[in-house]
């Protein structure tokens, strides 16, 4: 008989087996961050620099004289110069945290999702999540420097504190959720959206069952640890600024340049420009959105023709959206964490593909919206069975 302990010590195993996937591809274990730094094009290469700014010369980055702009993953400056700090200037530990830390994310999404499923489901749904966990993020992106790979777990760990501390009334797991949301805000900035919007919602909730006290403090903590970046702009050049300007949304002009094509001699402003594009260019605006979309269902080569099609993904969405239908068909009541995951989902993927570059590094910035979708998707399975099993 399979029991819940049994799972943990599964879910355990699976955590080890990511750090020793990661010792065996790490052998000999070469430090090559002078490489990485070199490699100056790169993310990663500025990511490092940045680290090695705030362990010898101060939390401010003083090396970068304005606002702070670009990589986006503001924080991971901050995570990769705290494992400077422990484990000195070598890339071969972050690399084993990493791994270690996506097989823990892992493991709390599965914590989080499990009970909403019976055993040999929950226990299948551990597969998957390992299996692409493995497929889509430690091939690709646990051996870079890259922030993606904090955003996962600190992801992950706010949705299952969230959820402790909202269905089981536990205040400090609550306040640490914020914590960890902050980071995630301060990590990816389209998460900026998701913590504005839960605000909103947290804040309605509370006032409208008269428990606003903890929802109020949840708030105070996630304003407080979001605003880092605003801070640190503001003692360096006396400006407010609350993310980099390459996770604004004026910055899709990067991403969506406006064609030859569009005569712009009426548009004055930024906006303006992008009006004339959609009333001039209707189906060639309307049509990279659809294939961003679709870049975000699996068929990679909607956007990238080099990339080829990931069906996991495709079939990955379709369980979500089977899920959708079967809560509204059935009038289902979820709760306020569920509401807040289906809010992550929408607002992170809208953001995607309203203003970012979905295929930039492959895929990377769908990773930290990807296994919740996942998780969902066997929600769903869970309630499929369950109707074809009373038929």
């Amino acid at each position: 008989m399979i029991t819940k302990r049994t799972d943990t010590i599964l879910a355990v195993s699976v955590v080890l087996l990511f750090v020793l996937l990661a010792l065996i591809r790490l052998y000999p274990f070469n430090n090559t961050l002078p490489q990485i730094i070199a490699d100056s094009g790169n993310d990663w290469s500025k990511y490092a620099a940045n680290a090695l700014d705030i362990k010898h010369n101060g939390l401010l980055i003083p090396g970068i004289e304005g606002t702070y702009e670009k990589p986006a993953s503001f924080f991971y400056c901050y995570f990769l110069a705290i494992c400077f700090s422990l484990f000195g200037e070598d890339n071969i530990p972050v690399y084993l945290l990493q791994n270690l830390m996506l097989g823990l994310s892992i493991f709390f999404i599965w914590l989080t999702f499990r009970e909403k499923m019976r055993r040999i489901v929950s226990l299948v749904f551990l597969l998957a999540l390992v299996v692409g966990a493995l497929t889509d993020v430690s091939i690709y992106y646990t051996f870079r420097f890259l922030g993606e790979n904090l955003a996962l777990f600190s992801i992950s760990v706010f949705f299952l504190l969230f959820k402790q501390g909202i269905e089981k009334n536990k205040l400090p797991a609550l306040l640490l959720s914020a914590l960890f949301l902050g980071v995630s805000v301060l990590t990816r900035p389209n998460i900026f959206l998701f913590a504005i919007i839960l605000i909103v919602l947290l804040l309605f909730n509370g006032f409208k069952t008269q428990k606003a006290k903890p929802l109020l403090l949840f708030v105070s903590v996630l304003v407080i640890t979001s605003s880092f970046l605003a801070i640190r702009n503001y003692l360096v050049c006396d400006c407010i600024q609350i993310m980099p300007s390459q996770g604004m949304l004026f910055n899709m002009i990067a991403f969506h340049p406006v064609p030859s094509s569009v005569d712009l001699s009426q548009a004055h402003t930024y906006f303006d420009s992008y009006l004339q594009y959609f009333l001039q260019e209707p189906v060639l605006f309307i049509m990279h959105y659809i294939k961003k979309v679709l870049f975000c269902f699996g068929f990679l080569n909607a956007v990238e023709p080099s990339y080829h099609w990931f069906p996991h993904w495709t079939l990955m969405w379709l369980g979500y959206f089977t899920y959708l239908f079967l809560i509204i068909r059935n009038k289902t009541n979820i709760t306020l964490h569920e509401k807040a995951v289906h809010l992550f989902i929408f607002t992170y993927f809208a953001s995607l593909v309203l203003i970012g570059q979905v295929e930039n590094y492959g895929f990377r910035m769908l990773i930290p919206g990807n296994f919740f979708v996942l998780s969902f998707a066997f929600i769903g399975l869970e309630q499929v069975l369950l109707l074809v099993k009373k038929k």
